[in-house]
């Protein structure tokens, strides 16, 4: 896309929201809303990863939903050609690890939380307890960028890029050198083997679930890494090896 493309865009949507360009790029800086551009930036960014790595068996979009109870948000869909079938989400620290958010940016609210559970079959009070959680069977797919895992905030709650010194031999043993090349170290596993049971033997930190194997997904997800090898310990993988996990 040209420059000049690029421009008429932005104008394009600016008129039809009514915003005023001229503050746009402080409206994108504000604290409040960096999350949310990031978190759907990166959905863009997988997008363009996978469809470099994988083959062209595949076909990877990003879908185009509207946020409506019930209706099921893919970020990143893969599409088998052969098949047409697929599903795939994106989305969004020794032995060294690092953990990964994966929650919910809404919690379920009690309506949701009702419909979800007549859909399912899962409990209504289970939801509620997990309200802000994922089970497996709502996508196939996490998938992080390391970087993440590197921001802080400064006193206006701005992110910036600052990783610890005592991260420096982990960074470097995966030959990271910036916040470029952290970006794009990205790690996939299978939702399945996230969840909260006693087959992984990940157990629910949620205090008042009681239940051994809850299957929510924890909203922090941990990728241990072997200190010897720099490479993620299973079920994490390398982005590039993710064309192996699929069926």
């Amino acid at each position: 896309m040209t420059s000049s493309e690029w421009e008429q865009k932005l104008k394009q949507f600016c008129d039809r929201y009514n915003l005023e360009i001229e503050y746009l790029a402080d409206v994108l800086n504000d604290p409040k809303v960096v999350p949310m551009i990031r978190g759907k930036s990166f959905e863009f960014t997988v997008k363009k990863y996978l469809s470099r790595i994988l083959s062209n068996k595949y076909a990877v979009i990003n879908p185009r939903l509207n946020d409506q109870t019930g209706l099921q948000d893919i970020d990143v869909a893969i599409i088998n050609n052969e098949t047409s079938k697929g599903s795939f989400r994106a989305n969004y620290r020794g032995n060294p690890y690092l953990k990964v958010k994966c929650m919910r940016a809404r919690t379920l609210g009690e309506e949701a939380a009702k419909q979800r559970a007549k859909a399912t079959g899962i409990s209504f009070n289970l939801l509620k307890i997990h309200n802000d959680k994922y089970t497996p069977d709502e996508f196939d797919f996490v998938v992080t960028s390391i970087a993440n895992a590197f921001y802080k905030t400064d006193k206006d709650g701005l992110f910036y890029w600052s990783p610890p010194e005592e991260a420096n031999f982990f960074l470097k043993k995966l030959a990271i050198n910036s916040q470029q090349d952290a970006f794009q170290k990205m790690y996939v596993a299978k939702s399945k083997y996230l969840a909260a049971n006693k087959n992984n033997k990940i157990a629910c930190t949620r205090k008042k679930c009681q239940i051994e194997n809850c299957n929510f997904l924890p909203n922090y997800p941990t990728i241990y890494f072997d200190l010897r090898t720099g490479k993620p310990m299973q079920p994490w993988l390398s982005l590039e090896d993710l064309e192996t996990l699929l069926d």
